[in-house]
């Protein structure tokens, strides 16, 4: 989409994004006048806005200074300490003193539960929440490690944990001269690992009481900064006192802003160019009577398995197809068919926002939208997302930080038969007509012929890497009959391990063509398209994607456009042994199921360990995971610290002790 574009190094954050000198040469090469900061990586750094001033270009943000004030979570306390005392702070530890022993003695001093956060931190990264102080010194070496990796600086601060609150943020904007406005408020209480999901504007649990009472306290802090640019000042909300404190002013644009400029009508991102070139905010008066319009929805569409703790996951974007047709919906992304989600940068693949008179239609309106979107070839949290639209405490805008938690088992239901029986059978028909497309011999034999006529042929698959599924399907063209071109029919019986479809499925399938391999970066793939038929005389449509992992490994993506979300169903080899298909723990191997960075060796080889004992910890899109032993024995480390691995690589082993 760009103009032009300039290779800054390689994938490794450290050696591209993080790498300041290398932006400011980028700039100079293009003879560009002006730098902006976009979300992550150094938008909030004050050394690298130091040195972008230095170098002559403008950098469309905050002065260094106003983001050394108040950029850093503890200078951020300092400052309003000493300079706006009426903000209200939350409890806590934001000293100079960085020791283990200090932060123990000072959460201690607190009292538990207590928050752990990384100072130049954001994004949740850093975060950590300890109930008791066993395992605190743990969190807290986790913690600095995770800060220093991503932001440079491991100094935490910590904070009384709050088990029941809103996260409500305020957008402001300054200009060069002393004017600062507030544009209302955001609620991103919908979190997951302390990173948001849902954001939406307005919040449902602000009041016009309360809402002057936090955009007040906003532009009071602003003001005493000499703000200049975009902000967002974050507060945590008590729903039951009414009592709001500071989090943190985040000195950029924000991830979720599409909401703010939905309901109020603005460019942001214009704003933050025309103060930066010197506009004075009070004389372009677009700030000054802002006639708010209903009501804005973003949601984060993650690559990452939502039934698996939310772990990220990587992949190949077979088909990607927004439903931009639908009134007030927007997609903030930027892939495509052929996209690759790697290893190195955030989970999130789209920013999905929709705007509606109402937020009873947002709501509605964002689950027509999600069901609508085609995402197929890399797990992603659109049916969680979907679940969460259609949850009745989230439609009665009753909810907290807790609320994932607190809903979990409406949010993830046992799987059904329902769910699958219709994905299953659309992919035995994919399988059926892309065989009957390329098949080169007999090709005048019937396609329901078979010479052994009473064993009816059937195909196993793997639902979404937990249940298998199986499907027995049978031509029901009478004898004799011409081939159609245009429809066949089959009977098939369903069977979700001990869930069958009582009564055969009637199915019949219509002109559709997958025949088509196509090359791509990962070499010749399989077919995809739109598939059309009807079961038990309902006319149905799925798109799908067959991904080709091994001659005798496939996974297929359907996407069901009237459940809304993807099914991933991995095809069974039929000549698998029972015996591989159930191993035991104590042989199965400890291999990545992602490709990822080796953090730290926690059990060195020769390390004897028990059942949960942890192995060592991976990192992969940002996100810390720790591998556990899964029964007692010896370890033998098969990877190294540092080390970037591919998936299904062997990280260990642990050999149980014999006797």
């Amino acid at each position: 989409m760009a103009d032009e574009a300039y290779h800054i190094g390689a994938s490794v954050a450290a050696e591209s994004y993080l790498n300041g000198d290398k932006l400011i040469a980028v700039c100079h090469r293009a003879g560009a006048d002006a730098l902006h900061p976009g979300y992550g990586f150094l938008s909030e750094n004050a050394d690298f806005a130091q040195k972008v001033k230095e170098a002559g270009i403008n950098f469309i943000g905050p002065t260094p200074d106003s983001i050394r004030a108040i950029g850093d979570k503890i200078a951020a306390k300092l400052f309003i300490t000493a300079n706006a005392p009426t903000i209200p702070l939350i409890p806590g530890y934001n000293g100079h003193d960085q020791s283990v022993e200090r932060l123990e003695e000072e959460a201690s001093r607190i009292e538990f539960p207590v928050l752990l956060k990384a100072s130049a931190g954001g994004g949740g990264r850093g975060m950590r929440a300890v109930y008791d102080s066993s395992k605190l010194r743990e969190e807290i070496e986790a913690a600095k490690g995770e800060a220093l990796r991503s932001f440079g600086s491991d100094n935490l601060l910590i904070e009384k944990y709050f088990e029941s609150i809103r996260h409500v943020e305020i957008q402001v904007f300054g200009d060069k001269y002393g004017n600062v406005y507030h544009i209302n408020e955001r609620d991103c209480s919908v979190q997951r690992r302390h990173q948001k999901v849902i954001e939406e504007s307005p919040s449902p649990a602000v009041d016009e009481n309360l809402r002057k009472a936090m955009t007040g306290a906003a532009v009071e802090l602003c003001r005493k900064l000499g703000y200049e640019g975009a902000g967002t000042a974050e507060f945590i909300l008590d729903e039951k006192t009414r009592k709001f404190y500071f989090l943190e002013l985040n000195t950029r644009l924000q991830v979720e802003h599409p909401v703010t400029e939905a309901i109020s009508g603005l460019d942001l991102v214009e704003l933050q160019i025309l103060v930066a070139q010197g506009a004075n905010l009070n004389k372009l008066g677009v700030l000054d009577n802002i006639q708010y319009q209903g009501h804005a929805i973003e949601c984060r569409l993650c690559a990452e398995d939502p039934d698996n703790d939310f772990s990220p996951r990587t992949g190949l974007i077979r088909k990607w197809s927004p439903a931009t047709d639908i009134p007030g919906a927007r997609y903030d992304t930027g892939v495509e068919d052929g996209s690759e989600i790697s290893v190195f940068y955030d989970s999130m693949i789209a920013k999905v926002i929709v705007h509606a008179p109402t937020r009873a239609e947002a709501v509605r309106r964002m689950a027509a939208v999600l069901a609508r979107t085609v995402i197929l070839g890399v797990t992603t949290n659109q049916k969680f997302l979907i679940s969460i639209m259609n949850n009745p405490r989230f439609q009665s805008g009753t909810f907290d930080t807790n609320f994932i938690p607190l809903e979990r088992q409406r949010l993830f239901p046992p799987r059904t038969i329902d769910q699958v029986q219709s994905s299953a059978v659309a992919t035995v028909l994919f399988e059926w007509i892309v065989q009957k497309d390329q098949r080169v011999n007999l090709r005048s034999i019937p396609s329901n012929w078979r010479n052994v006529k009473w064993k009816v042929p059937s195909k196993k698959y793997i639902v979404n890497n937990g249940e298998q599924v199986e499907v027995s399907y049978e031509s029901i063209q009478e004898p004799g009959q011409r081939e159609s071109t245009k429809s066949h029919a089959f009977r098939c019986n369903v069977t979700l391990y001990k869930q069958k479809v009582e009564l055969p499925l009637a199915v019949t399938l219509y002109d559709t063509h997958f025949g088509q391999q196509t090359p791509g970066p990962q070499g010749i793939q399989g077919c995809s398209g739109l598939l059309r038929c009807s079961i038990d005389g309902i006319q149905r449509y799925f798109f799908i994607a067959e991904q080709v992992q091994d001659v005798n490994e496939k996974t297929y993506f359907v996407h069901d456009f009237v459940q809304g979300y993807p099914v991933e169903l991995g095809k069974v080899d039929r000549l698998m042994s029972a015996s591989a298909t159930s191993e035991d723990d104590r042989v199965t191997p400890y291999t990545s199921s992602m490709p990822c960075r080796i953090l730290k060796i926690l059990a060195p080889t020769g390390t004897v360990v028990k059942k949960n004992d942890p192995l060592l910890s991976i990192e992969s899109m940002k996100t810390e995971v720790k591998i556990l032993s899964r029964h007692e024995g010896v370890v033998t480390m098969r990877v190294e610290e540092n080390q970037l691995i591919d998936a299904r690589v062997l990280l260990c082993q642990v050999d149980e002790v014999k006797k």
